[in-house]
């Protein structure tokens, strides 16, 4: 009798610790920095948060505020694609994707981005906004009166000017 409980505490355990580890567990294989991204991907632009527009009906562990699930942000530069919105919408994370949470994006700050444009409508976005990839580098943060861009630029580099980020974009 007590055998059995224990094992079928371990399988319980293993189980539960299963669910956990499914959200995002992944590697990027090759060069998953921006300079990479923003070349592979159709749209690249700096923006500027405006609000967090969505937020999640589940508390998120670690997180004590209402997540938000989707944030709008203002269109400052577009340097690659077809875009012709001036205020775009961005889906996050709800503790079961592989995106980023929107709470890394603080309101009023900017951002060099290159998302991936969603295809269909469904609870995790709508067709026509954007999200991220959160294996791969594809936004970075900007301080904008300086114009540089700090993150995972590329593989040697952390930090790139605006202009530079520019004029070395799909060369």
């Amino acid at each position: 009798m007590k055998t059995s409980l224990i094992q079928k505490t371990l399988i319980l355990l293993f189980v539960l610790s299963s669910f956990n580890s499914f959200a995002c567990d992944c590697d990027c294989q090759g060069d998953c920095s921006f300079s990479a991204i923003s070349n592979q991907n159709g749209f690249v632009a700096l923006v500027k948060v405006i609000e967090y527009t969505d937020f999640l009906d589940h508390k998120i562990l670690g997180y004590d505020k209402d997540m938000p699930f989707s944030m709008t942000v203002e269109i400052i530069k577009k340097y690659k694609g077809v875009e012709s919105k001036k205020r775009i919408k961005i889906w996050g994370d709800n503790g079961m994707l592989c995106r980023p949470y929107i709470s890394n994006f603080e309101v009023g700050k900017y951002y060099l981005i290159a998302p991936r444009k969603i295809l269909s409508d469904s609870d995790e976005g709508n067709k026509g906004d954007y999200d991220f990839f959160a294996c791969t580098t594809d936004y970075l943060s900007v301080d904008f009166y300086k114009g540089i861009a700090f993150g995972k630029y590329s593989t040697k580099q952390k930090e790139v000017s605006l202009r530079e980020f520019e004029s070395a974009l799909n060369k």
